[in-house]
């Protein structure tokens, strides 16, 4: 709640209502936590602008996001680039 001002039930409403997905990819989290030997919990994607929280993601979602600095126009971009090359 501290950082992204939301309680342990919305958190837990939010992976419910996602399935415990990905809201992106729609695949469950698969990065380790290798201190405590767990698999991490989805992560909470907020705007960064704003504070807002969207939806929870896996944690390559979320860096993918983060490294396109929240910029859906490169984002875009990329998404043409790979279809250039078929994928």
């Amino acid at each position: 709640k501290k950082r992204y001002g939301i309680t342990l039930e919305q958190y837990r409403a939010m992976e419910a209502e996602q399935g415990g997905v990905c809201a992106i990819c729609k695949n469950p989290e698969k990065d380790m936590d290798h201190k405590n030997n767990r698999v991490r919990n989805l992560a909470v994607d907020h705007d960064h602008r704003t504070g807002k929280v969207r939806r929870l993601l896996c944690g390559g979602c979320n860096k993918g996001i983060g490294n396109f600095q929240e910029d859906s126009a490169r984002l875009q971009a990329a998404a043409d680039y790979l279809r250039q090359f078929g994928n």
